[in-house]
């Protein structure tokens, strides 16, 4: 199982705050961390940082990188060639899961947005990352 995490969104409906350049997910709103490290955090609860991948694109590349090396070092991170929404997104996060990491057909792709509050986290992963 791995955990797909979508972090290329430009969050414009949250503007002022959110902007182009720094939307949403970059955004230190329910504690000192942003939402996208907290996205990562809550799913520390169920997968390790090895399964994770970060989907971005280059615009947020260094944003990502910041965000994720100060949790822990993590080596699954896309850019996006050509942002395209979400659909395309997953379909290119399912390809890199196929082709570079050698997963199986039928393993199972947990996708998550990078810009929602969840509590308590431990409840979201029981939830929705059950592993039998």
């Amino acid at each position: 199982m791995k955990a797909l995490i979508l972090a290329g969104g430009s969050g414009t409906r949250l503007w002022p705050l959110s902007r182009k350049n720094y939307p949403k997910q970059f955004l230190k709103l329910n504690s000192n961390k942003s939402l996208l490290q907290e996205t990562m955090e809550r799913l520390l609860h169920a997968f390790s940082p090895e399964e994770m991948i970060v989907l971005t694109n280059s615009e947020y590349k260094f944003h990502v990188i910041h965000d994720v090396q100060s949790l822990f070092p993590l080596n699954n991170i896309i850019l996006e060639p050509v942002a395209k929404n979400t659909a395309p997104a997953i379909a290119l996060g399912i390809k890199y899961c196929l082709e570079k990491l050698g997963c199986e057909q039928n393993e199972v792709l947990v996708v998550s947005p990078s810009d929602h509050i969840i509590k308590p986290a431990q409840h979201f992963c029981h939830l929705c990352c059950y592993r039998p």
